[in-house]
């Protein structure tokens, strides 16, 4: 009778999706800790910039996390994969670390911004290595549940991570938060250390020799992953665009209160969590193309009725839902590239993901951005419509390659 109860508690699921080796536990508590420290750092120098009335300062810092991504990632992609993920992860964060630390003792802002560029790229490296190790030391059993419990654990540290941020530089300034984000590199190595014995690396699989487009050839060619890129894309897009005119749009709806244009902002965070550890589930971690392509429809869905319906009662379970979608996505597409792109290139492919995925984020960022011909409402409506658009073009396209193998398997 206990046990019965015990298996319908709320927490009962959450017990269940958590359970998984005690090695990937620790990875992704690691890696949790410092996604934190970096929404920290972040949001400290975009504060500074703010407070302190610098020109342009707080593109300089998104545009200092963008273009060293997009640029270097293919190269930093063939580093992970042609040498241990584990060395260059340690050694990754070990840059990392110290950017950080420099940035923490020097006072100029340019010069922080410069020192955060280089843990940027040095983030590309520690990313796809960590991406390249998770399935190794989860097992194939448990990959797709590890998947999971990342990224809704990533959802919440975008949830408390500004707030935390803001309370922390009215507290003890910028250079607290850049301290912590110094730290949290730190950790993560530490947990890489544990998670990851050095015998482990001979399973990871390596490439003698490599090149630049390995990367994106293995993301075009892999089952699921090549078809749904351009969907996936368009979603990264949309939500960038909403990410700026929903600044100005949102803050209409809610008559200038900040407090509940907060609340919407944490609300598309809030439904991901619940998408991204149903996404996990036993029977739905290996629907990729379901997860991708649902999660997609969530997202324009949310954005699109969000612009028709400028009532805050309305936008708020359609954020929810939008969220929800978001995180089933982004857990069907981990478990899409781990399953379907071979392991030896595991890394070029997940630090080229980064150079797209930063594409769409800062193409989204110029497109959202206020202007005399659409509206910021006219913009969030858009933003709903592409991925919509996308999403029905990439269900025909596997509809007809699922007809075409039905045929030839007939004949």
């Amino acid at each position: 009778m206990d046990t019965e109860k015990t298996r319908r508690t709320p927490f009962a699921a959450l017990r269940r999706a958590t359970a998984m080796p005690v090695a990937a536990q620790v990875l992704i508590a690691g890696t949790l800790f410092s996604r934190l420290g970096d929404t920290l750092a972040s949001l400290g120098l975009v504060l500074h910039a703010a407070d302190g009335g610098i020109r342009f300062g707080v593109t300089e810092v998104m545009l200092a996390e963008l273009i060293p991504t997009v640029l270097a990632a293919p190269l930093i992609g063939t580093v992970v994969d042609r040498f241990s993920a584990r060395a260059v992860c340690r050694w990754a964060l070990l840059v990392q670390a110290l950017s950080l630390g420099a940035a923490t003792a020097v006072g100029g802002f340019h010069v922080r911004v410069a020192l955060i560029a280089l843990s940027a790229l040095a983030g590309v490296a520690s990313v796809a290595a960590g991406f390249k190790m998770l399935p190794v030391v989860a097992g194939e059993k448990y990959t797709g549940r590890a998947n999971s419990v990342l990224t809704a654990g990533l959802s919440v540290a975008g949830l408390i991570g500004p707030p935390l941020a803001g309370f922390l530089s009215s507290l003890w300034g910028t250079r607290a938060l850049l301290a912590t984000d110094a730290v949290s590199f730190l950790v993560l190595a530490g947990c890489t250390t544990l998670a990851v014995p050095s015998t482990v690396d001979v399973a990871i699989g390596r490439r003698p020799a490599t090149r630049l487009a390995d990367g994106y050839r293995a993301l075009r060619d892999a089952p699921v992953v090549g078809t749904l890129m351009p969907a996936l894309a368009a979603a990264m897009l949309a939500t960038s665009i909403e990410s700026v005119a929903g600044v100005y749009y949102l803050r209409g709806v809610a008559d200038g209160n900040d407090t509940v244009f907060g609340l919407f902002l944490a609300t598309w965070a809030l439904g991901s969590i619940p998408g991204a550890l149903f996404a996990g589930r036993a029977g739905w971690s290996d629907r990729h193309t379901l997860l991708i392509l649902g999660g997609v429809s969530g997202i324009g869905l949310g954005l699109l009725l969000a612009g028709l319906i400028p009532v805050a009662w309305a936008i708020f379970p359609l954020f929810l839902a939008g969220g929800f979608g978001n995180g089933a996505c982004n857990v069907g597409l981990r478990n899409a590239v781990h399953s379907h792109v071979p392991a030896e290139v595991h890394g070029s492919a997940w630090a080229c993901f980064q150079a797209l995925s930063r594409s769409c984020i800062g193409l989204g960022y110029l497109l959202g951005t206020p202007n005399s011909l659409v509206s910021s409402r006219g913009q969030v409506i858009v933003s709903g419509v592409i991925p919509l658009v996308a999403m029905v073009l990439a269900a025909l396209v596997v509809v007809r390659r699922g007809a075409s193998t039905v045929t030839e398997s007939s004949a």
